[in-house]
């Protein structure tokens, strides 16, 4: 899934070396430990702040993201100044890489756009990618002692992170601000109970999706947009601590209204077998069928598999089909199809604009959630750092990135002051202009129609083919 990236993607299996302007990938090995790097002269502050405090950054289009330092500033920072260095820590190869791609071409757009209108403080950011293939742990531990203690970035981005928060010690003892949209409540957890205050949850973490398709399902049937064949559900999780935590949120949510659980049962991400759970789905067909595995691939296997013997189910997964590879996997039987994500990119003029440009400059049609996702927290450290006038001065960098209310192609990123975690809207607070939208699409017709929430919605819930 690499091929087409502006990184250089390297494993047993391939090579590609589509190597574009500021990007360098890493490899694993030799990771010294982790040294803060040193500041840089505040000379550098960046001119221009908006009425609204926006640090020389503006939300909207394609340009002017970082304003250019005036007259005698540029001269100082010198145009061709010393190169901000900062990290994506994305899935290149591996199981994962299709998200992966996603999160470097996000991130990697937004590193020309700040470059052209000027770079930050005057100085040219250059983006650097480590690989964490498969998740692992000690993969997530090795890319953070890499980036910070031999490129020394100004700042780190992920939309994937450790389970178990390991990485955490390493950006938290260096000061380097860790911007990720990993969607977990865990991870939240240890940034509160560790006192750690440069990592930023840039979503809501995956409680959230549990709560929000609940509220969903009852509108459905109190509206009878949707009359269950009987309140019962089946859940299946992958053995992930992430997608056992909506499952059962999700589980003990929906009891708490009556309905039964018929069946619940973990697999092991990467699935393509889903033969023993549909059997027992149609031994005792329920009123619904929710997923939490993410996997894009597994789920569109479960669709398809699905689709030859449907039961009188709605069906609903969880993130995966964002992804593109899904609805190329799944084709036609990813009809009907119900899914979420707490960070996906918006159907209006800003997420449409950054679709077209991202099409354009890749030949190929964005995901959903993270390539929008890593272009947004790319901008938006951006313009911390402008404010801080120094990227390097991690401490006012996290302390403006605390206090920001920032639009971008997939919402409004404000943080808890205490979690330092995105809020969702309608979930948590009812005003989209202060709060991350929980987006649920319908797959219809081979698109993906955005149901709620208002007013970023483009459609309505249809009955799949297969309960009318």
């Amino acid at each position: 899934m690499c091929d087409a990236a502006p990184i250089r993607c390297t494993d047993s299996h391939r090579s590609h070396t589509g190597h574009a302007p500021y990007v360098k990938e890493l490899n694993m090995s030799d990771t010294p430990a982790p040294v803060r790097p040193r500041g840089v002269s505040r000379r550098n502050f960046v001119r221009g702040l908006t009425a609204a405090g926006a640090g020389g950054v503006v939300v909207g289009g394609a340009s002017a993201w970082v304003m250019k330092p005036q007259g005698a500033a540029m001269s100082a920072a010198g145009g061709s100044g010393e190169t901000v260095k900062i990290g994506s820590v994305a899935p290149i190869t591996g199981p994962f890489s299709g998200d992966g791609l996603e999160m470097v071409r996000g991130a990697q757009m937004a590193v020309e756009e700040i470059n052209a209108a000027g770079g930050v403080a005057g100085r040219p950011v250059e983006l650097v990618t480590a690989d964490i293939s498969d998740q692992a742990p000690e993969n997530f531990i090795q890319a953070a002692q890499r980036l910070v203690s031999q490129e020394r970035v100004a700042a780190a981005f992920a939309g994937y992170t450790s389970t178990t928060s390991a990485e955490y010690k390493i950006y938290g003892d260096a000061g380097v601000p860790l911007l990720h949209t990993n969607t977990l409540q865990a991870n939240t957890d240890f940034v509160v109970d560790n006192g750690i205050t440069n990592i930023f949850q840039c979503c809501p973490t995956e409680i959230w999706y549990a709560e929000g398709f609940l509220q969903l399902i009852q509108d459905w049937i109190r509206t009878k947009a949707w009359t269950p064949r009987s309140n019962t559900v089946a859940i299946i999780s992958s053995n992930d601590s992430y997608s056992i935590s909506i499952a059962k949120v999700f589980q003990d949510g929906i009891k708490k209204i009556g309905w039964d659980v018929t069946l619940y049962d973990e697999v092991t991400a990467p699935n393509a077998d889903w033969g023993p759970q549909l059997a027992r789905i149609r031994a005792n067909p329920p009123g619904l069928i929710f997923i939490t595995d993410y996997l894009a691939g597994d789920l569109a296997g479960f669709a398809t598999q699905f689709a030859s013997a449907p039961t009188p189910s709605l069906l609903y997964q969880q993130y995966g089909p964002s992804v593109p590879e899904y609805l190329d996997l799944a084709k036609g039987a990813a009809n009907g199809v119900l899914w979420s994500t707490t960070i996906g990119t918006l159907p209006d003029a800003m997420g449409l604009d950054f679709r077209d440009r991202y099409q354009k400059k890749y030949n190929a049609v964005p995901g959903l959630s993270q390539s929008g996702a890593q272009y947004d927290t790319v901008r938006l450290w951006a313009r911390a750092a402008a404010q801080a006038s120094d990227p390097y001065d991690f401490g006012a960098v996290s302390d403006f990135l605390k206090a920001t209310i920032f639009r971008g192609v997939v919402g409004t990123y404000r943080f808890d002051e205490k979690e330092l975690t995105a809020v969702p809207y309608p979930d948590k607070v009812d005003d989209p202009s202060l709060a991350m939208p929980h987006l649920t699409y319908q797959i219809q017709d081979g698109k993906q129609v955005l149901l709620s929430p208002s007013p970023y919605n483009k459609g309505t819930f249809a009955l799949p083919a297969w309960i009318r």
